[in-house]
């Protein structure tokens, strides 16, 4: 007996569970006219209204993926810029260095062969410097010399 009441408790239940969302689902919508009562306390939007307010819902989510896309291309734009610009500024500190380092090695270059390379000896530069000195020395007199003779 129990278990014959919990078979029909559960085919009840379960007869419920199909024919309730037939019941619960309403009529199709009737079209009322401008004067006649409304079945429901609210708000009544005409036909194009509701169409409009339904095309306005679909096009949310379009436009929300648009200004998404747009804000997400702006902050890559602004990287990509930031990023170029440090590349750019790598790029002519990189080149300026090497430069700047080339200068140096000719520099240096120049320095060595000036050092290293064989010049006039000493004994000949203070022989040049002594007959330069002579040299001046009589220039200077025989210029007196005429300036006082006229």
């Amino acid at each position: 007996m129990k278990k014959f009441l919990i078979n029909a408790l559960c085919a009840y239940f379960c007869a419920w569970l199909i024919v309730f969302p037939t019941l619960a689902h309403g009529a199709d919508p009737q079209p009322i006219e401008a004067g006649d009562p409304a079945p429901f306390s609210g708000v009544l939007f005409a036909t194009e209204d509701a169409a409009r307010l339904l095309v306005n819902l679909e096009q949310q989510e379009t436009a929300c993926q648009a200004r998404i896309d747009f804000a997400v291309s702006e902050a890559i734009a602004a990287k990509n810029l930031l990023l170029n610009t440090c590349n750019s500024n790598l790029e002519i500190r990189t080149e300026m260095y090497e430069l700047q380092l080339a200068g140096y090695r000719d520099y240096s270059d120049f320095l060595e062969k000036k050092a290293v390379s064989p010049g006039l000896p000493r004994e000949w530069v203070l022989v040049i410097g002594i007959l330069t000195g002579v040299g001046v020395t009589i220039g200077a007199g025989v210029a007196m010399n005429q300036a006082a003779g006229q």
